[in-house]
């Protein structure tokens, strides 16, 4: 009986009442049984105890004891690779998003989800390692919730550069520009934000292209100032300095008229207020393509060099979101999508 005793608390321990439930009830019941059958027992006289029959029920409890160990360390295995499969999944999406994220200048929301994410992984590895099966499902639900809050704040960040129409009217922008280029043989300058690309053009054909930073907000369309973001439109180059805060740079001619409309539309409609301001000063500067600006398109101090030597005061500028219908932002969220379940 001792034996059988220690062998249902080594079940309890192992978590049979979580791996194995309706088969350790079956097994507890036989347990009391064959304890009821040995109290019984102790009651007779010496001569009429029969603890051959008792070592037969025990015999039983501990083969079926053992049994459910066999089945438990099956479940156990079973679930550590479900659970892993899960993690597995869960990390990729959380290492395509946490890039995405990276990529951008206004993440600081959903990297704090990703941030949270990434460190209920490492909680997760621990419960593993533990063998807690229980605890580490429970986490798994917690990883995925920080994820889908970060998928969310990304998707409404990104939500222009996932519309067709949106991307085809950038396109068709960039390509009236360069098709002007083409047709008079000048120089251009074409800002693709969300490639981080600087390209310029001269008489239709891209002559140099460059790697760049934004603003803090830079993949919105800049609307006042103090917003942080990049403009997007038609631009010239209106003034050179050299040098400037940021080394040597180009002025454009920020705001332009449908920046001025788009501006005061916004005042009317209340979506800023009427004492807001509509900015300027939008430069494309040095200082280095990794720090954040306040809306202004940023080169390495020896490219803005490059630049300064080739572009001319009036050369068009044209910034757009993107050209292409098959961005980087609309891959992360087809590879990223949530699981259907």
């Amino acid at each position: 009986m001792k034996e059988a005793l220690a062998q249902e608390q080594d079940l309890w321990r192992a978590g049979a009442s979580i791996f194995a439930p309706k088969e350790y009830e079956a097994y507890r019941q036989h347990l009391d049984e064959a304890r009821k059958f040995f109290n019984q027992e102790e009651l007779k006289i010496g001569y009429f105890r029969d603890y051959g029959k008792v070592k037969e029920k025990f015999g039983h409890v501990l083969e079926e004891g053992n049994n459910l160990k066999n089945l438990m360390e099956v479940r156990k295995a079973q679930a550590a690779v479900e659970i892993r499969s899960k993690k597995n999944s869960l990390y990729e999406r959380y290492q395509i998003f946490d890039s995405l994220s990276l990529d951008l200048t206004m993440r600081n929301f959903s990297r704090q989800h990703l941030a949270q994410a990434d460190i209920m992984f490492k909680e997760l590895d621990r419960l593993l390692a533990q063998a807690n099966y229980e605890q580490a499902r429970e986490k798994l639900k917690s990883i995925e919730s920080f994820l889908n809050q970060a998928e969310s704040i990304l998707r409404k960040q990104l939500e222009r550069y996932l519309d067709p129409a949106q991307i085809a009217a950038w396109k068709r922008l960039a390509e009236m520009a360069v098709q002007r280029s083409e047709e008079t043989n000048s120089l251009l300058i074409l800002v693709s934000k969300l490639d981080r690309k600087l390209t310029i053009y001269k008489g239709g054909k891209p002559i140099k292209t460059y790697e760049v930073g934004l603003g803090f907000n830079g993949l919105a369309d800049k609307l006042h100032a103090g917003d942080e973001a990049t403009p997007e439109g038609e631009y010239k180059v209106i003034k050179k300095f050299a040098p400037s805060k940021y080394g040597k740079a180009l002025l454009i001619n920020y705001p332009n008229e449908e920046d001025i409309k788009k501006f005061n539309e916004a005042k009317k409609r209340g979506i800023i207020t009427p004492m807001t301001k509509i900015g300027g000063l939008i430069e494309i500067h040095g200082g280095g393509k990794d720090g954040l600006t306040s809306g202004c398109v940023a080169l390495d101090d020896d490219e803005i060099e490059e630049v300064f030597k080739i572009i001319p005061v009036g050369t068009p500028v044209v910034i757009v979101g993107t050209t292409d219908q098959s961005n980087k932002a609309i891959s992360v969220f087809k590879n990223g999508k949530k699981e259907q379940h």
